[in-house]
């Protein structure tokens, strides 16, 4: 037939699906292929191909040649021929990557559509608070609705010194306050005799080596800690009576309970100096042996000595082993 395809074309089994991913249609990639298996080729014969009208033929040609997939040779009759693949697939190939980037780059929009969308379902749950003087002014308030009790793990980074008159007032109004300290969080000089002001006050405090993030719970409504860890507090969550806050209420009870007491400052010994028991709490709590010295007013070695014979007289192996069977021995 004049102007038909003169070769063995790939069938339509095994044609569809090669520039899939570039989104073009089944029907366009058919007649590519087809197309590029000839060396010129006429709207009649892609028809008879193809199984459709002359009219149907055209269309596709036209859309194939704004793609760059094929070009339009006038004359009587009009003939088609394909591009070059490595060039005209490439260049289709790069107009891909570009939409997608662009794409990508409105994801943002896209979230900020879905949050306004979402936020009269959990506006009622949490908040993010951003920040550090706002998050100050909102833990501000927190404590000022605080009614009945008060739960908190103390963690680096700090965002404002610890207003004790505050505590205090809670205290006062019977509020009950639970602190569990980070080693890291009262290392620094005189942080150790703060807490113990607070605790004369009223305050339970306890430590541990670490604590899984920075929290604070009131009552059974609200909970705030940040939305990221890190050096710096810019941005926290304010959770308010949800599951969510049940969960953290238990987290902090698990820790709670596995925290050892802060010693008072003639707290319990052992045989010798009043400052054992002191040590037992801080090694439990997973102070080092410079930061004890520090707390205790005294040198590296002379922690190390004390360390040294306390494990002696507990029968220790490890210093967690000695925080352990003091811990048992009721020492702690």
């Amino acid at each position: 037939m004049s102007g038909a395809v003169q070769t063995s074309a790939p069938t339509r089994a095994t044609s569809g699906g090669l520039l899939e991913g570039l989104g073009i249609p089944e029907a366009e990639q058919n007649a590519y292929l087809r197309v590029l298996a000839s060396a010129r080729c006429t709207e009649a014969g892609l028809a008879v191909e193809l199984g459709i009208t002359a009219d149907r033929a055209e269309r596709l040609l036209t859309a194939l040649a704004h793609r760059g997939l094929v070009t339009r040779h006038d004359g009587v009759p009009v003939r088609w021929s394909a591009a070059a693949p490595d060039v005209a697939v490439e260049a289709l190939l790069l107009r891909r990557e570009e939409e997608l980037l662009r794409t990508r780059g409105r994801v943002g929009e896209l979230m900020r559509a879905y949050r306004q969308a979402q936020q009269p379902q959990t506006a009622d749950l949490m908040e993010v608070v951003t920040g550090q003087a706002a998050i100050a002014e909102r833990w501000r308030q927190m404590q000022d609705g605080a009614r009945r009790h008060l739960m908190l793990f103390d963690k680096p980074p700090h965002i404002s010194p610890t207003d004790t008159e505050l505590e205090r007032s809670l205290l006062a109004r019977s509020v009950r306050i639970r602190a569990v300290y980070e080693a890291g969080s009262v290392s620094a000089p005189g942080r150790l005799a703060e807490i113990r002001e607070v605790v004369a006050a009223g305050e339970e405090a306890r430590l541990l080596p670490q604590l899984p993030c920075k929290l604070a719970i009131v009552d059974d409504r609200w909970a705030m800690l940040p939305v990221a860890t890190g050096s710096e507090l810019q941005a926290a969550v304010l959770v308010r009576a949800s599951s969510l806050l049940d969960a953290l209420t238990g987290m902090f009870e698990a820790y709670w309970h596995r925290a050892v007491g802060v010693p008072d400052a003639g707290g319990p010994t052992l045989g010798a100096g009043s400052r054992r028991g002191e040590l037992l709490t801080l090694l439990s709590a997973g102070f080092t042996d410079d930061s004890i010295a520090r707390q205790l007013g005294v040198s590296p070695r002379t922690v190390q000595r004390w360390v040294h014979e306390v494990m002696e007289d507990l029968g220790a192996r490890t210093r967690f082993q000695a925080g352990i069977q003091a811990a048992r021995a009721g020492l702690l």
